[in-house]
């Protein structure tokens, strides 16, 4: 496959080598791919692929999913190189605009991404922040949450993200008195608050955004997913609304 030179010379200012900007523009080109089909498209060894695919993923520049026992990399939104930057490079922000994705018919398909610990914890709220969503809704203890990071993190880093990009939410809250203190915050952390009844316990947090799903299992399992399907995240927000509408 011929790649545009201009988009390879750009990621490479990016701090990416040769070998992973054709990987990271190979599976641009065609939305999601094993590892056999992007070794072929992008004309490198299979071998060398795993530990590129493994550097991309660190940098959040790629995620798994697993469909039928076999693992796809998909691409993320280019938008995360300019970040990681900090606008360093005004030739990656003119460039930008070449990565028109043209996804083929499959990526319709529903999607599951695995994650864990504190790295997997950001980058579900990455994927909420990116999907351009004007509200999240949420279901969780809050206490399960600093199993992950610090409560700093969550102030200074999510909730301060939250606040410049417009972002609302509605909460469902495990009965605790740390929630009833988290609630507090509400007005001035563009959100709305219930405590859910004393007799239902939640230990796994649910976060709904868009046509996503996110679960986050607490500490020790430290076992998270994301779950891209627009027939099950309506199904999640109706399930949201009825136990929203039913608290008082």
């Amino acid at each position: 496959m011929v790649m545009d030179s201009r988009l390879i010379k750009a990621l490479q200012t990016a701090h990416l080598t040769i070998p992973e900007a054709k990987a990271y523009l190979a599976l641009w080109e065609v939305g999601e791919a094993t590892v056999q089909q992007l070794a072929e498209r992008a004309s490198l060894q299979r071998t060398s692929l795993y530990s590129i695919l493994k550097k991309l993923e660190k940098r959040n520049l790629v995620f798994k999913t697993v469909r039928k026992k076999h693992t796809y990399f998909i691409p993320t939104d280019p938008q995360h190189i300019l970040e990681d930057l900090r606008n360093r490079t005004e030739h990656f922000a003119k460039i930008l605009p070449s990565f028109v994705p043209v996804y083929p018919e499959s990526s319709t398909k529903p999607r599951i991404y695995f994650l864990s610990g504190s790295e997997g914890f950001k980058k579900i709220w990455r994927s909420v922040f990116d999907s351009k969503e004007k509200e999240y809704l949420i279901i969780t203890d809050p206490r399960e949450m600093l199993g992950f990071v610090k409560r700093g993190y969550i102030k200074g880093t999510i909730i301060k993200e939250k606040l410049k990009k417009g972002i609302k939410s509605r909460q469902l809250l495990s009965f605790s008195e740390y929630g009833k203190k988290v609630m507090e915050d509400d007005a001035k952390e563009n959100r709305q608050s219930k405590i859910l009844p004393h007799t239902y316990r939640v230990s796994c947090t649910t976060i709904i955004f868009g046509n996503k799903v996110a679960f986050i299992s607490p500490s020790p399992e430290n076992i998270m997913l994301i779950i891209e399907s627009e027939s099950f995240a309506k199904s999640q927000r109706t399930l949201f609304e009825a136990f929203w509408d039913l608290i008082k």
